[in-house]
This record gives C-alpha cells, sequence and structure tokens, in this order.
C-alpha cells in the first residue's frame, strides 16, 4: 500500500514539473507543440486519402471473386469488349458463376429525362443485365433484387436521383420518360438503391435493365468489330485464374480471332481503379503512383515535425543540466530522472495529438475538397487513425525524450553543479544534423512543386494544334434534333457573337471511337481513333490543313456519293504516304465505309498529352453528330450565351439548354495532376512553417548560449552589422547544405514524374535558383530578427555575471 502510494506520489510529481516546465517556456512550448500537431494533422488526412484510394471496391462481399473482362490490339487494352463475350466464356467456362454487361450510352451524349413537364439532362445513365444485383453488393433499399432488372423497360434509382426527380424515394411503379439518341422509352421505376459508395469505380444516376434493347436481350449478337460493353465475371470461390484464362484463350482462338485479331485479359474487381491504365474505361481512374507519392509526402510531413520537435528537445533539455545536478544530488535515482524526461516527452506529445484532432475535425471538409473526394470520415471512429496516433505518441516520445534522459541522467552531480557539462560537441552535431534533413526535405518540396505548377501550366496552356478558347459544347444527339441540324446550325450562325459552329461525334479531350482503317480491300488493317465531323471543322477549330481542300462545300454532298476523310499526318504516315500523296486514296474505315481521302491535317492534340497523337480520321456523317460546337466572339460571353439560349428554347424546347466550354473540358483531362500540385503546394507551405518554426526556437536557444560572447565581441568593436552576418552565416550554411542534399533528389523524382507526359517541360536551373532563393530568403527572415535582438542587446547585462 505503502509503495502504491509512493508510486502514485511521484507520478504527480512528475506531471507537476513538467506542466511546470511548459508554462516557464511558454514560447518554446507553443513551437514544438504547434509544429507537431500540424504535421500530425497533415498526416493523418493524407493518409485517410490514400487509405480511400486503396480501398475501391472492396465493399463488395464477392469482390475476390468479380473480374473485369478486356480486350487487348495492337493499339493496346479496351475497358470494352463486344456484347458476346461474356454469356459466350459463360457457356464454355463452368468457373462463371454470373455474368453481367454495362452499357453506356451516355458516353456520346446526355439523355433527357422528363417527368411530367419537368426535363432534366441526364448522366451515367447505364443499361445492365438482370444478375446486377447477384454480383454486386450495391444495397437495394426498395425492389426484389432478383427481379427489378428482369423485365424490358425497368429502371432502378439511386436515392440521390429519386430525390431530385420526385423529391421522395416513395416511387417504386412511377414512370420515368428518357430520350435516348434517337428513341424515348417509358421506364418502369422497380427499384431504389443507396447510391455508390465514393470509392466504387464506377457510379450511376440510371440503371436500366438491358432486356429493353432487344438485339443484346436475345443473346443472339455474335457482331466482334464493335466492342461497346464493360464485362464483369463473378467466378466460383475455388475457381484459379491462371487456368480461367487458358480457357479465355482458347476461346479467343476458336470464335474471337476468326473476326478480329484481338485476345482477351482479365483484371481483378479490386484492381481496376488503379492498375487498369486501359482505353475507354468507365470513369476516370486513379494513378497509384500518385496515391504511393501523397503516402511519402505524408510521412516526410510527419518526419519533419518530429524533427523538429526532438530538435528542440535536445536543444533545450541542456539548459536543465543543474536541475538534474540538483536532483542527484539531493538522492534522486537515474532511473527516476530518466522516467521524468520521458514523461515530459510524453505529455507534450500527447497534447500535440489533441491539437491534431481538433485541426482534423476543423480542415478535414476543406481538405477533401481540395483533393477532388467526398470521403466520409469520422476520427473518432476510425481505427486506423487511433493506431497511427498511439504509434506516433509511442515513437516521438521515445526519440524524443531518450537524448536528455539517458545522457543527462548519466551526468556526475559535482561536474553540473559546476558547469563542466552541457557543451559537448556531439550535441551541436546532431542538432545541426536534423536542421539540415528539414531543410533538405523542404528543397525537395519546394522544386517539386515548382516543377509540378510549370508541367500543369503547359499542358493546360499549350497550343494543341486548334482553337479551344471560346468554345461552347452544346449535347446535339437525339431524335428531334436529328432531323433539325440544319436550322439549329444555321440560326446559331444569325446571332451577333457567333463566329463559327461544327458538329462533332466527338469533341477533343472526349474519346474517340477505336477502329480498324485499311487501304484497299484485303490489305492490312491499322488501328485508329475515327469520328464524324460537318463541312465547317477546319474554319470553326482553326485545324490546319497541309494538304488537300478539306470536306466538299456543296450543300448537295450526301453519303451516297460515299466518304470522304480528313485524316492526320501521323495516319498518313502509318500508310506510308506523304500528305500530298494521301490525297483522293482509296481508304475504308472498316464497317463499310469505303471512301477517298480529301485532306491531311496537321496533328492536333484530340487527346491528353499524355500520350503521343494517335493515327485519326475524320468523315462526314450526320447521323452520327453529337456534340454542335460554337466558337463566340471574345469579350462577348454573355450575350452570345443569351443567344444561344434563346434559339435552344425555339427549336430545341424538348430538352434543357446545358453547356460546357471546350477548354474546361480538357483542362479535366490533368486532375490527378492539379490535386498533385494543389497537394504539394500545402505540403511545402506547411514544411517550410514547421521548419522555421523550428528554426526560430533553435536560434533563440542558441544565441542565449552565445550571448556572452555577443557581449565580448561587442565590447571589442564589432558592429551591429558583423555579429548579425556571424549569427546567420551559421545557420545559412545548414541551409546550404540542406538544398545541396535535396535538389538532386527532387531532380530525380521529377524526371521519373515527367515521363507520364508525351509532351512536357524541360527542368532548367532556374527552378533551382528560384528555390535556393526562397530557401535564403527564409532563413534569413527567420533568424534575422533575433539575431539583430542579440546584437543590439547592451553588453553588460551578459557579462555582468562574469
Amino acid at each position: 500500500m505503502a509503495s502504491s502510494f509512493k508510486l502514485k506520489t511521484m507520478f504527480k510529481n512528475y506531471i507537476k514539473i513538467a506542466l511546470r516546465n511548459l508554462s516557464k517556456y511558454k514560447g518554446y512550448s507553443f513551437i514544438n507543440i504547434s509544429g507537431l500537431a500540424i504535421g500530425i494533422s497533415l498526416c493523418i488526412l493524407i493518409l485517410t486519402h490514400v487509405k480511400h484510394e486503396l480501398s475501391f471496391d472492396t465493399f463488395h462481399e464477392a469482390k475476390d471473386q468479380i473480374i473485369r473482362v478486356q480486350m487487348v490490339d495492337e493499339e493496346g487494352v479496351m475497358a470494352v469488349t463486344p456484347s458476346m463475350i461474356a454469356p459466350s466464356i459463360a457457356e464454355r467456362a463452368p468457373e462463371v458463376e454470373k455474368w453481367i454487361r454495362l452499357y453506356e450510352p451516355t458516353r456520346y451524349s446526355p439523355i433527357i429525362i422528363t417527368i411530367g413537364q419537368e426535363k432534366f439532362q441526364g448522366s451515367s445513365f447505364l443499361y445492365t443485365d438482370s444478375s446486377f444485383f447477384d454480383i454486386f453488393s450495391f444495397k437495394l433499399l426498395a425492389g426484389n433484387p432478383k427481379t427489378v432488372l428482369s423485365k424490358p423497360k425497368t429502371l432502378v434509382l439511386p436515392v440521390s436521383t429519386a430525390n431530385k426527380l420526385f423529391g421522395s424515394i416513395d416511387v417504386i411503379g412511377k414512370t420515368v420518360s428518357a430520350q435516348i439518341f434517337n428513341s424515348i422509352v417509358d421506364f418502369e421505376v422497380t427499384g431504389i438503391v443507396e447510391d455508390a459508395p465514393s470509392n466504387s469505380h464506377f457510379k450511376f444516376d440510371y440503371l436500366a435493365s438491358l432486356t429493353t434493347m432487344s438485339k443484346w436481350s436475345q443473346l443472339t449478337d455474335t457482331e466482334i468489330q464493335s466492342a461497346n460493353f464493360y464485362t464483369y465475371l463473378k467466378l466460383n470461390p475455388s475457381a484459379s485464374l491462371s487456368i480461367f484464362q487458358s480457357k479465355i484463350d482458347r476461346f479467343v482462338k476458336e470464335v474471337v480471332i476468326e473476326q478480329r485479331d484481338v485476345s482477351l485479359s482479365l483484371i481483378p474487381l479490386t484492381d481496376i481503379y488503379l492498375n487498369s491504365e486501359a482505353e475507354f474505361d468507365i470513369a476516370p481512374m486513379g494513378d497509384k503512383r500518385t496515391i504511393y507519392g501523397f503516402a511519402f509526402l505524408a510521412f516526410i510531413v510527419l518526419v519533419i515535425a518530429t524533427i523538429n520537435y526532438i530538435n528542440l528537445a535536445t536543444a533545450r533539455s541542456t539548459r536543465r543540466a543543474s536541475e538534474v545536478g540538483i536532483r542527484k544530488a539531493l538522492g534522486a535515482k537515474r532511473s527516476q530522472v530518466i522516467k521524468q524526461f520521458y514523461g515530459e516527452s510524453i505529455i507534450l506529445t500527447v497534447i500535440s495529438v489533441g491539437l491534431a484532432l481538433v485541426l482534423v475535425e476543423v480542415f478535414k471538409e476543406m481538405f477533401f475538397n481540395l483533393m477532388g473526394k467526398n470521403i466520409d470520415f469520422n476520427l473518432l471512429t476510425d481505427p486506423d487513425s487511433w493506431i497511427l496516433l498511439f504509434e506516433i505518441v509511442i515513437v516521438t516520445s521515445a526519440l524524443a525524450g531518450s537524448y536528455p534522459a539517458f545522457l543527462l541522467s548519466s551526468y556526475q552531480p559535482v561536474k553540473v553543479l559546476k558547469g563542466l557539462v552541457g557543451t559537448n560537441a556531439s550535441d551541436g552535431a546532431m542538432r545541426k544534423g536534423l536542421v539540415i534533413s528539414q531543410f533538405a526535405i523542404s528543397t525537395f518540396l519546394i522544386i517539386s512543386t515548382i516543377i509540378i505548377f510549370q508541367q500543369t501550366d503547359f499542358v493546360m496552356s499549350s497550343n494543341l494544334g486548334f482553337d479551344k478558347e471560346s468554345i461552347v459544347v452544346l449535347p446535339a444527339r437525339d431524335r428531334q434534333l436529328v432531323q433539325k441540324q440544319d436550322l439549329l446550325k444555321a440560326e446559331v450562325l444569325r446571332q451577333p457573337g457567333i463566329l463559327s459552329a461544327t458538329y462533332m461525334s466527338n469533341i477533343p479531350g472526349k474519346v474517340f471511337g477505336g477502329y480498324s482503317a485499311e487501304h484497299t480491300p484485303g490489305t492490312e488493317s491499322v488501328g485508329i481513333a475515327a469520328g464524324a465531323a460537318d463541312k465547317d471543322l477546319v474554319d470553326a477549330l482553326g485545324i490546319e490543313l497541309i494538304a488537300g481542300n478539306g470536306f466538299p462545300e456543296s450543300e448537295g454532298y450526301t453519303l451516297e456519293q460515299g466518304y470522304v476523310y480528313l485524316i492526320n499526318e501521323t495516319l498518313a504516315g502509318k500508310f506510308g504516304w506523304s500528305p500530298e500523296e494521301a490525297i483522293n486514296e482509296t481508304f475504308n474505315v472498316l464497317g463499310n465505309r469505303e471512301g477517298k481521302i480529301v485532306g491531311v491535317m496537321k496533328d492536333f492534340n484530340f487527346e491528353s498529352l499524355h500520350s503521343e497523337v494517335e493515327p485519326l480520321a475524320l468523315f462526314i456523317n450526320p447521323n452520327m453528330y453529337n456534340y454542335l460546337m460554337v466558337k463566340i466572339a471574345p469579350n462577348s460571353t454573355s450575350q452570345s450565351l443569351s443567344a444561344l439560349a434563346n434559339v435552344w428554347g425555339a427549336i430545341a424546347p424538348h430538352r434543357p439548354f446545358e453547356f460546357e466550354f471546350l477548354d474546361q473540358q480538357l483542362n479535366s483531362l490533368y486532375q490527378n495532376e492539379i490535386r498533385s500540385r494543389n497537394l504539394l503546394s500545402l505540403f511545402s507551405i506547411m514544411a517550410l512553417f514547421i521548419a522555421c518554426l523550428g528554426l526560430i526556437g533553435l536560434s533563440s536557444f542558441l544565441i542565449e548560449r552565445r550571448s556572452k560572447e555577443i557581449g565580448i565581441r561587442k565590447v571589442l568593436g564589432a558592429s551591429i552589422t558583423n555579429i548579425v552576418g556571424l549569427l546567420s552565416t551559421d545557420f545559412l550554411k545548414l541551409v546550404g547544405i540542406g538544398f545541396i542534399i535535396g535538389a538532386p533528389i527532387a531532380w530525380y523524382a521529377m524526371e521519373k514524374w515527367l515521363t507520364n507526359f508525351a509532351f512536357r517541360i524541360d527542368i532548367g536551373i532556374v527552378v533551382f535558383l528560384v528555390c535556393a532563393l526562397i530557401g535564403t530568403l527564409i532563413a534569413l527572415l527567420t533568424i534575422g530578427g533575433q539575431s539583430i535582438k542579440a546584437a543590439l542587446a547592451n553588453p553588460v547585462d551578459s557579462l555582468k555575471s562574469e
């Protein structure tokens, strides 16, 4: 009992001394606690984002049994397959328990949803097979999962869509009228499903029965050439993926290869989001290299904060040598001194963690918005975060407490009280090493941020080979508009502020169809991108023709006269033609589109600058136009949009007037880069801030230790400039060494990152000079104030104790 009371009293005494020291050194305590809290909070937030990205599709109960079938040809991997692939494989492979196909008609044009008199422009409309809910674990709130999609013209709505359309989720049996391409379908609502989680690799606003489309509902489609379906298989738990792949390969040889020279690959469901790398994917996917980079950044920021904490803790600990000497002289054991320092370190760390929790709660929404994610994160119920916090407390407390605990507790009381300890040269070397580490990391972050800013600015402002500014994109494919194409375009061109207009099936930045093309029947075909456009394409988008005269201007031209093609330089080179030689050559985009080449376009970037320019062929076909692109005069945006809205209301009252700007669509191709830039900017600022906090505390401590030296120098005639220069130079050397270490690492990392772009900047010397200047200025501003204060101090105050 007495032993327990003694232990309790001793522990209470440790806490009292720790809190007294915190109160006595308020500035030091603030710097230490706030720096570590900022580092911990940033680490938690970014690791939460990383955890979310790594968790995609793991909520499905059968996640380990679900795979997606992809098609591979000479151009690469495609996420889509022909409609017959899923049922044909299932017939031949007993490993397949269930299969579905997803078809997205809104890939090329939004649908129009009509509820009574209200109209909505819908997106994310998916057709699927009836076994959808047998494979995926999206939670159905109303309806029978076995039958909700079994009949034609049935529809399942997510909660958000039901509320948007009807203001309620009690909508079973109600009718939703959808205009898709050139047909209107009245769907019966048969189910309500929870909105897809944020970590699903595909999401939907409407889920319709594929049996609505009779060609595919009867499973009689044997066409291999057209690939428009996302194919998912659920295998039985004992199935071997390698054995199943061999069966797929046999199926390709027996069935597919006769129609098209392709192969099929398999990818597990949980690998799709970060490892797909397939074209024509159902939604934008993540980048695992970026995710791992984010995790590394989280570690870096935490390391900077921890270094800062340890550096200040060890620097200040030497001021307590006399305290340790007195305690040991009064009978304190070494183990008690060790416990005291560890206890203080734990208290400081726990306070920092508490502040970090507050910062996380305050800034989490802002942070996730910055990352473009809607993450439902509750710190109190997230076990991984608490495990991380516990590890931070243990590791940081141990590292920060070990040095003073074991070093100071080893001092002999007589030497301590005579002032013969506390000036060990190794102490300074360790602190200098920690400062160098901080600024090496800060240098890495600053340089990386500048280069990412330069590259994103480059890709978003590059000349893509066509005009992208002031281009309004209007979705224009449905039954009524097909019949009014010429009227709509003519009326648009009559409006003031409208410079030109053109129809296209695809627009730059969106996926162009993947086709095969040949010179003449029977010759070797090549994979190309292709689409339809009208005769005003070249003028409207400012595309440069380097051979030929472009599409015919005659209003009397019809498809019956034969297809006419504009091809790009790359496609001409594929067939071994010079631009001039390609004119009037026979050309056929497979699918019975034989015609003549009438023009060769200078290569332009119709996809993102991540990839090289691919072969492209454009042809006239009014039946395929999905978009009307309108070039408006600069500085007349509001007037031109108002005029377009009036024309639209008069000619297309059946659908709402909704539009996008082409340059904004193109910029959306670089969302990963923009998010990386934003995050690196935030990390760079925070890392520098934490490093500066540490520099303030450390310089204050070291300048205080040199106060007598400064006093002597002033007595001997040293000027304020001399003293400020002397004190600042020592720290600038550390910043310089940090730069020398961090700069090459940043250069190497950014060179690797830039390989993701076919079109990229060159890393110039200016980046490193700017970084060096930033580091120098920050160090001078951080240290300068305290150096000036020390230089202005009266030397009598520092020397009177001697």
